[in-house]
């Protein structure tokens, strides 16, 4: 992946030339899929520093940093793209808190519309969320809440929830996954439709639904593994098999009662590393594996902090409580 990462990263320089006042990239013409600034005429989709332009620049060039050294090369390149990762510029919020859909003084937001592209930051990236970036959250929340799509799409119902579950909005992620499964974007042949109960079958759904399931039920980076971090109220029992996570790890089994507050997950790492195991609802009271807990949480922290073995499953029970999972934006 360094070598496209790294052409990526030499378009990157050929195409940011222009900076502002502070010395910050312009990025234009910038492009957000399919809208347009709510002040400018509808044809007018080119314009300046789409928040999705700056989101994946950051990724690509924050991408091909870690993996360079971890891998111990490009010595001579990395603080030249670490320098231009200080130049992007910043994301902007409306008065209401509202993320902005373009990151440019003058350019209105255009809401009446079925992407989200502002928060690809939060997902399908992971730049955004309630623990690294609290504000930008925040208004990504907003941003998701205040979307009126101007017709019924739906990939852009997937789009709206996956970030949802990112941002761990059950409430969100649970009104628009019924919204999907029972006003007509799944058939009786589990055949997906653009639009509902009509138009092209096209596979957004498909394919959407089940990493929306996958994203409400857990999220992982590099040393964290959290645990139904958007779980639809509604769904009290249930669990999912064979789930791969995003810190070189395997989710073999995860089974949850809401109604008894448990929760067992048997998880395989493929090297041993230190996790730090997230439920937001509390931690109640935690078992696991002989040598995995390092430290006992007090009883209703949120953490919890785990050494896995290499290539051993094992074995980890939880009794949580019942704290809301959006309670983080009440101390934004």
């Amino acid at each position: 992946m360094v070598p496209a990462y790294k052409d990526l990263a030499l378009f990157y320089e050929d195409f940011l030339t222009l900076t502002d006042k502070n010395g910050k990239y312009i990025f234009v013409p910038s492009f957000s899929p399919e809208n347009n600034p709510g002040n400018l005429n509808n044809g007018c989709m080119a314009v300046i520093n789409a928040a999705m332009d700056i989101s994946v620049c950051r990724e690509v060039l924050s991408n091909l940093v870690e993996a360079c050294e971890l891998l111990g090369i490009e010595a001579d390149n990395i603080p030249k793209w670490k320098a231009m990762l200080e130049k992007l510029p910043p994301y902007l919020t409306e008065p209401d808190g509202t993320l902005k859909e373009w990151a440019w003084e003058g350019l209105e937001e255009r809401y009446n519309h079925r992407h989200i592209s502002q928060c690809y930051g939060a997902w399908p990236g992971d730049e955004i969320d309630p623990d690294r970036t609290p504000k930008l959250a925040k208004a990504a929340v907003i941003a998701t809440r205040r979307r009126v799509p101007e017709r019924l799409a739906a990939h852009s119902h997937c789009q709206r929830t996956l970030v949802a579950a990112r941002l761990k909005d059950s409430f969100m992620v649970e009104t628009q996954l019924r919204l999907m499964i029972e006003q007509g974007f799944v058939n009786t042949t589990f055949l997906c439709p653009h639009d509902p109960y009509a138009g092209i079958r096209i596979a957004d759904a498909q394919g959407g639904i089940a990493a929306i399931i996958m994203e409400m039920l857990a999220y992982s980076r590099p040393g964290i593994i959290e645990v139904l971090p958007a779980l639809p109220p509604s769904l009290t029992k249930g669990s999912i098999n064979g789930m791969l996570l995003r810190t070189f790890a395997r989710l073999n089994k995860l089974s949850w009662n809401m109604e008894e507050r448990n929760v067992k997950m048997t998880v395989t790492s493929f090297r041993k590393q230190d996790i730090t195991l997230i439920a937001r609802y509390g931690i109640e009271n935690i078992s696991a594996s002989s040598g995995v807990i390092k430290a006992r949480p007090e009883k209703g922290q949120a953490t919890c902090n785990l050494q896995l073995p290499e290539g051993k499953a094992v074995d980890i029970y939880l009794k949580i409580g019942r704290r809301n999972t959006m309670d983080w934006i009440n101390r934004v």
